[in-house]
């Protein structure tokens, strides 16, 4: 008595491998775009993360505390928060700069700032009106404002 061979026929394993490259082929673009979204709220998610650390600083150490782009550099690149005591400036955290073709746009009035920095209260200090970052990263786009009273809202405003 003979028994019959076990394993897949050809016609079995293409069929199953044209079902696989079809899959993905309609997963890569979702996936992209999940990644594309992530980085964009990690990006959003890390400044507010030092502002808010700039500003907490500022409360706790009574005095003026900055975040700013390492000189040189645009608000996109590396970010320092440095505490300013007098003539001295002490630089308490370093950002990295944004991954990739990242964009950010810092807007008070009609103009750039070249600094954020908050008083001793935890208030803004410079600029004197609340202050947008916009963010844009291929079709991701993102906004934080930091009010007056140096408040951070991520994607909203101050009112």
């Amino acid at each position: 008595m003979r028994q019959g061979i076990k394993g897949f026929t050809l016609i079995e394993l293409l069929i199953t491998v044209a079902v696989m490259v079809i899959a993905v082929t309609m997963l890569v673009p979702s996936f992209t775009t999940l990644i594309a979204r992530n980085r964009a709220d990690a990006d959003m998610a890390e400044i507010a993360r030092a502002l808010g650390y700039a500003r907490l600083e500022a409360i706790n150490r009574g005095v003026r505390v900055r975040l700013l782009p390492v000189p040189g550099q645009l608000w996109a690149g590396q970010l320092q928060v440095a505490a300013i005591a007098g003539t001295s400036t002490t630089v308490l955290r370093m950002l990295p700069a944004l991954a990739g073709s990242a964009a950010l746009g810092v807007a008070a009035n009609a103009g750039t700032p070249d600094f954020i920095e908050f008083n001793s209260l935890g208030a803004l200090a410079s600029p004197t009106v609340a202050t947008t970052f916009s963010y844009e990263n291929g079709n991701q786009a993102r906004s934080l404002m930091v009010c007056v009273n140096g408040r951070v809202v991520v994607g909203g405003n101050c009112t």
